[in-house]
């Protein structure tokens, strides 16, 4: 599914440019880890913001943790990195390692997790800053945990009118397990129609 105005198109190029951010994530974890580390981003997609609410409720309908940043420059929006209760649980801990933990993330692990997502997102961001030529800056992480409408909460992300998700489902393979996450960037039409012209300059020149 993709929005009329944010087409196929935009949507393969944009998650080539995810899956490049993504390899620089991996050999940062793999350092991290000392072990192989893999992360791709099979797809993405363009919905508005109901849509992207209904879908995600389907796709984690319980508790999930969130990480988020917001991120500016020629186009703006919130970034998310999120995992169901299992999966975060399986990633800090294949990174912090063997210990007494218990069944809730504790605040060696939200750290954990803020650190994480906060390689992957940058990475994200570096690889579109670098491709399309224009700057971007971020903020600090921020842990939410709840529910999917706790997550994508109107009134805390001061979002822009008709926002849109670009949704991305993303692999995150260790050598014994395999986590899957989900990143999303929401923004508003405006900042969508920004990122577009830069994708549409970016074609021009490269395609």
């Amino acid at each position: 599914m993709t929005s009329d105005i944010f087409t196929e198109d935009y949507c393969d190029t944009l998650c080539e440019l995810f899956n490049i951010g993504m390899g620089r994530a991996a050999v940062s974890f793999s350092e991290m880890m000392g072990d192989e580390v893999l992360l791709t981003v099979p797809s993405l997609k363009a919905v508005d913001f109901n849509t992207a609410l209904e879908l995600f409720q389907c796709i984690s309908p319980g508790h999930v943790n969130a990480v988020e940043q917001c991120f500016d420059g020629q186009f703006s929006g919130n970034a998310f990195l999120f995992f169901n209760d299992e999966s975060s649980l399986e990633l800090v801990r294949s990174i912090l390692g063997e210990g007494n933990w218990g069944s809730e993330l504790g605040e060696l692990e939200q750290e954990a997790l803020k650190e994480v997502s906060n390689i992957i997102l940058n990475a994200c961001f570096g690889c579109i800053a670098d491709v399309l030529e224009c700057e971007l800056t971020s903020s600090v992480p921020e842990l939410i945990s709840g529910d999917i409408g706790d997550v994508f909460d109107v009134e805390r992300m001061h979002i822009g009118e008709e926002p849109m998700v670009l949704t991305l489902s993303m692999s995150f393979s260790l050598t014994s397990k395999e986590v899957k996450g989900q990143v999303s960037l929401i923004m508003a039409s405006e900042s969508i129609k920004r990122l577009i012209t830069e994708l549409e300059r970016f074609s021009t020149l490269y395609v």
